[in-house]
């Protein structure tokens, strides 16, 4: 049973002006993105000093896929873990939880140590390394969706969608910011390459704990979502009273609505009116985002690979440490600048006029266009003749790709499962969605290394990618809009948008004439 009408402290945040409280949530919340980016990220940069000190030079390309992927493998447990938690304890309650073990697992991860014998120390640090990364995914894949849930809350509804992707554009910088302190923290190899490389690649990896660290203090002091307060908790007047303070207006008793609220009947994730109802919107903004971050995982943490193949790195045997990690980063970093952060910004500044689906569709469209380009021209045209021209023009396509990425479905992916689902139910269903995505990364890290040749990419990993993203645009077709629209007439919580509709019948109706036969 839905309520009659949306309660007065909901819509007074759906029609609220922007506000500071607003700027604050965003900083808030996207801070964890910025440590989530920085972390999965800065292990691709350093991964040149692990080969350099435990392998000699010579890492074997499933031991470089284990770490890549294992926070992936523990960010799915996460997402679904945390987000069950944020609808059952409440978002606040469990917020803070991800940040500390974030914080434990960051700073864990840079002491890995060896416990045994010299001659057993590259498995054992990669074990004890393996071991934290899996626990910081974890970590990282509970803050999705509860950053989601708590932003697209607290967010108006005229520009919610700005919010929510502006806390997820900290991902950019969270990406550039992994550049900067490798780039930085790696002068210290000049001087004596052997000894400081095991002090930087720790350095890097530890830092990440310093923002969510700054963080933590301004988590604890957020209230509760009035959304959960009032439509899970059953507690209207607490919701009303902790709003008029942070909106600094007053907002009226209810009771009535709170009298309907306790009455209200609720079907569970496992009902046929879930199914009825949201079946088809869980199972499509699963599969989008698993299409998606096949694609933005696998680009992004082999980038270095490609780019080696391509003739825009030197391969190990033909530069010394410092310059080669020098230059893959400023590339990755050149990347971040001129693809990945302008499409956050894109988005940021469009989705809220132009609409969700409007622009996973442009972006899913560009990004299978672009990796069929690149899979088709990648042996006969960009590995023939490296010229200086080619490889600028291979840096230019790929960053286009990543462009469309973020201004497309991997920012959207990321908002739209928290618009369409109910209060009760959806961080749950933002973490069912979320953890399908960090499915396709596992199968990206993975697939993409047993595609590779000898350390070269092969062209059908890139046609592997194109197939990904097709998907991805056909299930996009079974997802609602939610542009300009409040939660609950989403979710239908209120009555308001079954009288909208029948309103509509009836206008209809009267432009209908009957024709005799």
């Amino acid at each position: 049973m839905a309520l009659r009408r949306q309660l007065r402290v909901l819509y007074a945040l759906d029609v609220a002006r922007t506000q500071l409280y607003h700027f604050k949530a965003t900083v808030i919340a996207g801070m964890g993105f910025f440590t989530d980016a920085y972390d999965f990220f800065a292990v691709s940069l350093v991964m040149d000093l692990i080969s350099y000190l435990y392998f000699e030079e010579q890492i074997r390309r499933g031991v470089k896929a284990i770490i890549y992927g294992i926070a992936l493998c523990g960010a799915v447990p996460g997402q679904l873990v945390f987000g069950w938690l944020g609808d059952k304890m409440g978002r606040k309650r469990v917020y803070g939880v991800t940040l500390v073990l974030m914080v434990v697992t960051s700073l864990a991860s840079g002491l890995s140590l060896s416990f045994g014998t010299n001659d057993n120390e590259a498995a054992n640090v990669v074990a004890v390394l393996c071991f934290f990364r899996f626990w910081l995914g974890f970590s990282i894949g509970g803050d999705y969706p509860l950053s989601a849930t708590i932003m697209s809350e607290y967010a108006n509804k005229r520009r919610r969608g700005a919010f929510i992707a502006a806390v997820f554009a900290m991902q950019g910088f969270g990406n550039l910011a992994a550049g900067f302190v490798v780039v930085v923290v790696s002068l210290q190899l000049k001087t004596n390459p052997r000894r400081n490389a095991n002090f930087v690649w720790r350095i890097v990896l530890m830092l990440g704990a310093v923002p969510a660290i700054f963080t933590y203090y301004w988590r604890m002091k957020m209230p509760e979502t009035a959304r959960y307060t009032a439509l899970v908790a059953k507690d209207a007047r607490k919701a009303a009273s902790e709003m008029s303070s942070v909106l600094n207006m007053e907002i009226g008793q209810e009771d009535e609505a709170v009298r309907e609220l306790v009455r209200q009947d609720e079907y569970g994730l496992f009902s046929v009116q879930f199914l009825r109802c949201h079946g088809t919107h869980l199972l499509a903004t699963s599969v989008c985002w698993l299409a998606v971050d096949i694609t933005f995982y696998s680009l992004n943490l082999y980038m270095k690979d490609i780019f080696v193949d391509v003739g825009l790195i030197d391969p190990p045997e033909k530069s010394d440490l410092f310059k080669r990690m020098t230059v893959s980063t400023l590339l990755h970093m050149a990347i971040a600048f001129g693809g990945t952060l302008p499409g956050y910004f894109f988005t940021v500044a469009f989705v809220d006029r132009i609409g969700r689906v409007r622009i996973q569709l442009l972006g899913f469209t560009m990004m299978a266009a672009l990796t069929a380009s690149l899979a088709a021209t990648y042996d006969p045209y960009w590995k023939q003749q490296k010229t200086k021209r080619r490889k600028i023009g291979f840096a230019v396509l790929y960053g286009l790709t990543n462009f469309f990425t973020n201004f497309g479905p991997n920012t959207t992916t990321f908002i739209v499962p928290a618009e369409i689902f109910p209060t009760r139910m959806r961080a749950t269903c933002h973490g069912i969605a979320g953890a399908f995505g960090k499915i396709g990364a596992i199968i990206g890290v993975f697939g993409f290394m047993f595609t590779m040749e000898e350390h070269h990419v092969a062209p059908r990993a890139l046609w592997a990618l194109f197939a990904s993203n097709l998907v991805g645009l056909v299930f996009t077709f079974l997802l609602p809009d939610s542009k300009g629209k409040s939660l609950e007439e989403m979710t239908g919580e209120t009555e308001e948008q079954q009288l909208q509709q029948d309103a509509a019948v009836v206008a209809a109706a009267d432009h209908i004439h009957l024709v005799p036969i």
